[in-house]
């Protein structure tokens, strides 16, 4: 699951990711990953209880944020593919949050949606 700050909000009444994001996995007890996204703040990946942060790039020229939510999820998505979904460890986390906040933060960077979605390598270049 992908939620935004403001999304956790609304969803659980809490302004604390930690909280928000416990509340949400006690209601839906399915749910193996959950992930909090703050914008250029970064991002919390909570995983069998496992916490991660990465923090967001803030390096200028952001444009518009259309975008970049659904550039974070295919992002993820990508990862867990590739990874699969079981025994995920502290460093797979950040890798995986680190390489989609880099990818939305590109998209902020560029006018639109699907044409601002930047290629593996120019993510990569700016990691």
């Amino acid at each position: 699951m992908k939620i935004s700050d403001d999304e956790l909000l609304f969803v659980t009444g809490e302004t604390d990711f930690d909280a928000g994001a416990a509340k949400l996995m006690a209601q839906f007890p399915n749910l193996q990953l959950v992930n909090v996204t703050a914008g250029a703040q970064g991002s919390i990946a909570y995983y069998q209880g496992l916490r991660v942060f990465q923090p967001g790039l803030s390096l200028g020229g952001v444009i518009e944020t259309t975008g970049a939510g659904d550039t974070f999820c295919a992002c993820v998505l990508n990862f867990l593919l590739e990874h699969g979904l079981e025994h995920l460890t502290s460093q797979d986390l950040s890798q995986m949050l680190r390489f989609a906040n880099a990818a939305a933060y590109l998209v902020t960077t560029r006018r639109g949606a699907i044409r601002s979605m930047p290629e593996p390598e120019q993510v990569l270049a700016l990691l």
